[in-house]
């Protein structure tokens, strides 16, 4: 009797683990064609996404927009913030006892101008909901010639700081170009 009990408790095993075994289909995975440089932009760029909702050039504009943003707390944001922290404790009734409070506020403020920004890749997502991406930089010949209308740098500086900012676009102008392969 046990024997045949154990018997069947093995068959009964055996034809769960067949049936789980069966044909196997693998999990959904979803993927995304976020591209790579939304993830990690280069230097001197500033991402922005927007939803698409129907319309393209809104989408295009609102993603632009929010990219400058970006670039635009890269260059300088002023940051005002407050923690408060109270802490209190005591015995009542014969019983320790201990309060605890914190809050936070934080803000961002940016308040820059930015000369010569664009649009250097874009692209629109296949997903759903369907996002559009904007890598928004510093055009090279925009930046460079800014310092000439700077009048606190004498010629020497100015030449520095050109050659420099000329070296460091042309190191972006390249790391762009991996990205798009």
């Amino acid at each position: 009797m046990m024997k045949t009990i154990l018997n069947i408790s093995t068959g009964i095993v055996a034809m769960s683990m067949l049936a789980c075994g069966g044909a196997q289909t693998s999990p959904q995975v979803e993927t995304s064609d976020i591209p790579k440089w939304a993830l990690t932009p280069p230097g001197a760029c500033g991402v922005g996404i927007s939803k698409v909702r129907g319309n393209l050039g809104m989408a295009q504009k609102t993603a632009e927009e929010r990219g400058r943003d970006a670039l635009a707390r890269q260059l300088q944001t002023k940051v005002q913030g407050m923690i408060k922290d109270y802490q209190q404790s005591g015995e009542a009734e014969a019983k320790d006892f201990t309060e605890e409070l914190t809050t936070q506020v934080s803000r961002q403020l940016v308040d820059t101008t930015l000369i010569g920004t664009s649009t250097r890749l874009a692209h629109v997502s296949d997903n759903d909901p369907q996002q559009y991406f904007a890598l928004v930089c510093l055009q090279p010949e925009a930046f460079i010639g800014a310092f000439e209308k700077m009048n606190e740098l004498n010629g020497k500086q100015r030449q520095a700081l050109k050659r420099r900012a000329a070296l460091e676009f042309e190191d972006l102008d390249n790391q762009l170009e991996k990205l798009k392969d």
